[in-house]
């Protein structure tokens, strides 16, 4: 079993190089989205993670594979899929196609749980662990 979340995002000229291709390090911020529009998704706001249950998420590691370009103007699908229930680590799978269905770029994001006081890493946290059991 796994969870997965689907987002769609349109390309915006600031997000393009001179050749009208999305500059490669925005696929970051739209995999960014797609986990926010995820957790979203599960009733988890980044927002009150991070001020009432103060948790922070930081990206361990990113794992980015790039096929095909995005252009300007082109609606984006990500979709953004755990595979796995966390537990120490979240993992993200990302694959971004463009309207045809074709895959343009796929990657996987491992993020870690941090207490926001101590700066110190923690489990994943019963509200994260709560919402996302169901798909596992």
């Amino acid at each position: 079993m796994s969870f997965a979340h689907t987002t769609r995002i349109r390309v915006r000229y600031g997000e393009t190089d001179q050749m009208g291709y999305v500059y490669y390090g925005v696929y970051a911020l739209y995999y960014e989205v797609g986990r926010v529009e995820a957790l979203r998704s599960l009733g988890i706001l980044y927002s009150e993670l991070e001020q009432k249950h103060q948790v922070l998420m930081p990206v361990m590691n990113m794992q980015v594979r790039y096929l095909r370009p995005a252009r300007y103007d082109d609606e984006i699908v990500v979709e953004t899929t755990v595979a796995s229930m966390p537990e120490r680590d979240i993992k993200f799978r990302y694959e971004i196609r463009n309207a045809a269905g074709e895959l343009l770029n796929n990657a996987t994001v491992q993020l870690c749980f941090l207490d926001a006081h101590t700066q110190q890493r923690i489990d994943v946290p019963d509200v994260v662990r709560e919402a996302i059991k169901a798909y596992f």
